[in-house]
């Protein structure tokens, strides 16, 4: 279980960098499941030669599902793929086109726009360094459903950890996409969600929110300092509700806007 989750999203590009969200994370809280990959790792083993690319495919709804279950199986460090909806379109791309595909597969960033319109893709997944993943979501709000799974399952996990053998585990409201939505601001800033807390506390669990520059993340290691708390984002077993609580003050000071809060 992971003491926090970083998400830092620059919203040009739609590139969201993640720390202590899995391939799995993203596969369960996705809502277009990818028809066909197009691996962008020359030295993958799975997957089927396409000659006019000279890269792998993973061709048909089955196929990319058990590639999913395989990469977390395994653990792929080097899983880095784009989704492309028709096989027929793969051989319609010119070879500049397949030059900026072998450019972000080698790069893990794009070199134009990171969204082909003969591939029509809604994702490219890169792992990288130090447990960071960076995805590019064609649509946000995808992201903010992985992202709200993934806390909802965190804290599900705290709630029950002290059930005994005979309780029948209890299920919790997954965070409502307004909460999520609130805090996209700060995710363009670069936000630590902190699950330091062991336990509840009064029937509530309390996740603390800290502006956290991604070059500090890039360097391994992360110092929560108490000037960069702006907030909490807290749950209530007794009401099964969220409650987003943000320190408006602090914001100003890293100048973020805070009108939708």
């Amino acid at each position: 279980m992971p003491n926090f989750v970083y998400v830092h999203i620059d919203n040009i590009s739609n590139a969201v960098l993640t720390q202590e969200i899995s391939a799995a994370d993203f596969h369960n809280g996705i809502i277009h499941q990818p028809r066909n990959l197009l691996l962008l790792d020359p030295t993958n083993d799975m997957g089927e030669f396409e000659a006019h690319t000279a890269m792998k495919i993973i061709r048909g709804s089955e196929a990319v599902e058990k590639y999913f279950q395989s990469a977390e199986r395994k653990n792929i460090r080097s899983n880095k793929w784009i989704d492309f909806t028709d096989t027929l379109m793969l051989k319609e791309l010119s070879a500049i086109e397949i030059s900026e595909l072998l450019y972000f597969g080698h790069m893990k960033t794009h070199l134009h726009s990171p969204f082909f319109y003969k591939l029509q893709n809604n994702f490219a997944y890169f792992n990288l360094q130090d447990g960071l993943t960076r995805t590019y979501y064609r649509y946000l709000d995808e992201f903010y459903h992985v992202l709200s799974q993934k806390i909802t399952h965190i804290v599900l996990e705290k709630l029950n950890s002290k059930r005994s053998f005979f309780q029948k585990p209890k299920s919790i409201k997954a965070v409502p996409a307004d909460i999520i939505k609130k805090l996209s601001d700060m995710m363009k800033e670069g936000l630590v969600f902190s699950f330091d807390q062991t336990e509840f506390k009064n029937k509530k669990y309390e996740i603390p929110l800290y502006l956290v520059e991604d070059t500090r993340i890039r360097k391994g290691h992360i110092v929560l300092q108490d000037d960069a708390l702006i907030g909490d984002l807290i749950y209530y077993s007794n009401k099964n509700t969220w409650e987003l609580k943000v320190n408006l003050d602090e914001l100003e000071l890293w100048s973020l806007p805070n009108s939708s809060l």
